[in-house]
């Protein structure tokens, strides 16, 4: 008798599995596909990093554009000028493809102690530890460091 019921059981849970995982397969593309163009909210603004001698770098992000030092990426845009945005992690990755040829980089925003008080800043990540950091003011001073291991 015990043994009907185990395995009507396991019939179902196999059943359920197959059903959950059909739903589950099908989540992650309607996901990809709704901000491939889009930027993240929290992304979004413009940003400055101290160059020095009262110059800095612009990063400008709004819904549909990212626009670094003058030059502007845009769904509509062709070829390396293509806007695509891509999640990896906490990290966002502006045009990280195999079919493009030009890394925005990786990018994410968090709070950094400015002046006395913690601020939103975008910190792009640079490669071999290297962080720069973009507050949403321009301070006259040069927050990117550099992690050794």
């Amino acid at each position: 008798m015990g043994g009907g019921i185990t395995k009507q059981f396991k019939t179902f849970m196999f059943a359920l599995a197959i059903v959950f995982g059909i739903q589950l397969a099908a989540l992650p593309a309607k996901a990809d596909a709704s901000t491939s163009t889009t930027t993240p909210k929290a992304l979004r603004g413009t940003w400055y990093e101290y160059r020095g001698s009262g110059k800095f770098n612009v990063i400008k992000i709004t819904t549909h554009s990212f626009t670094t030092n003058g030059k502007s990426y845009t769904p509509s845009k062709k070829d390396d000028r293509k806007l695509q945005v891509s999640k990896w992690g906490s990290w966002y990755l502006f045009n990280k493809s195999k079919s493009s040829k030009k890394d925005l980089g990786q990018y994410k925003t968090t709070k950094k102690l400015i002046g006395g008080s913690y601020k939103k800043v975008l910190i792009k990540y640079h490669g071999i530890g290297t962080y720069h950091v973009f507050p949403n003011h321009k301070y006259e001073h040069k927050y990117s460091y550099t992690v050794l291991d």
